[in-house]
């Protein structure tokens, strides 16, 4: 995607990705794409996974996905449905809704996020507003990031 992200990018992004698409909210018990942004990108967020990016390992991004997903399940980001809300970054991506969404049972997402976006870097939250769990890369790592709007207050 060139430009700013829209509606229909995300959606198409998404669904090409396997994601199944359930809809859109403002905001999450009040938290909005762009505060949850701030919250994961925060100078003194901590990651909980660390995945070296540096190995020309194939699987780098498999591995994040992997860990995306389980610390996910662990922290209670999906709901019973198995749905979260995500926002995928870009310009622009910050001011539209959330998008409610479901992850594939396969894998391989982040590679077409990639591919479609130039990055893999997105930002996940519970309906309910936390925990917040975001994937980036940062120097030569690929972070999964546990955090919530209050722990950044």
């Amino acid at each position: 995607m060139a430009g700013k992200v829209t509606r229909a990018d995300r959606i198409a992004v998404l669904e090409a990705a396997g994601f199944t698409v359930l809809g859109e909210a403002d905001d999450a018990s009040g938290v909005t794409p762009l505060a949850a942004i701030k919250a994961a990108a925060s100078g003194g967020v901590v990651p909980r996974v660390r995945i070296d990016s540096d190995d020309d390992a194939d699987d780098v991004l498999d591995r994040t996905e992997q860990a995306w997903r389980d610390t996910g399940r662990d922290v209670g980001l999906f709901d019973a449905d198995g749905a979260c809300l995500i926002c995928l970054t870009g310009p622009g991506a910050s001011t539209l809704p959330w998008v409610r969404a479901r992850p594939p049972e396969r894998g391989g997402f982040l590679p077409v996020f990639q591919e479609r976006t130039s990055t893999f870097e997105f930002v996940a939250v519970s309906p309910t507003g936390s925990p917040i769990v975001a994937v980036s890369e940062e120097e030569y790592e690929h972070w999964v990031v546990v955090t919530s709007v209050e722990d950044r207050r």
